[in-house]
């Protein structure tokens, strides 16, 4: 079995999540990426037109070094990922009650489980990645 917690898993999880996010709108036409901040690795990473220092499949991605997620968040995983979401995901995710929601939220699943992880709410304005093993 793979090692979860390598670098490589982390950052697949990281990209494969902005490249959906960046490539899905939500109901008013703007991408799910939009005020979307991913810490994972000491890293924050966003989508940013503005201050890209990092392209992923044309995607321009601001990576930030030294971030340390708990300074943001009561509930985290510094071992993996933390989803910060001032945007429409959030209620994608948390309420799931939109037209598409659902696909999403499948969506979502899809992508942590395919990196051995599931994700918790901390609150409804982020959740974190908790590896699928451990769960009851």
């Amino acid at each position: 079995m793979k090692d979860i917690y390598s670098k490589e898993n982390l950052e697949g999880l990281v990209f494969d999540l902005i490249k959906y996010l960046y490539k899905t709108k939500d109901y008013n036409g703007d991408r799910l990426s939009k005020d979307v901040l991913i810490y994972s690795m000491n890293k924050l990473y966003y989508v940013s037109e503005k201050n890209s220092n990092f392209m992923l499949s044309n995607i321009p991605i601001t990576i930030e070094e030294n971030v340390k997620m708990e300074e943001y968040f009561e509930f985290y995983n510094t071992c993996t990922l933390t989803l910060s979401m001032d945007s429409k995901l959030c209620e994608y995710l948390y309420y799931g009650d939109f037209v598409g929601a659902q696909d999403v939220q499948k969506k979502i699943r899809d992508i942590f489980k395919k990196h051995g992880f599931y994700y918790d709410f901390g609150s409804s304005w982020y959740l974190y990645a908790k590896p699928l093993k451990h769960r009851n």
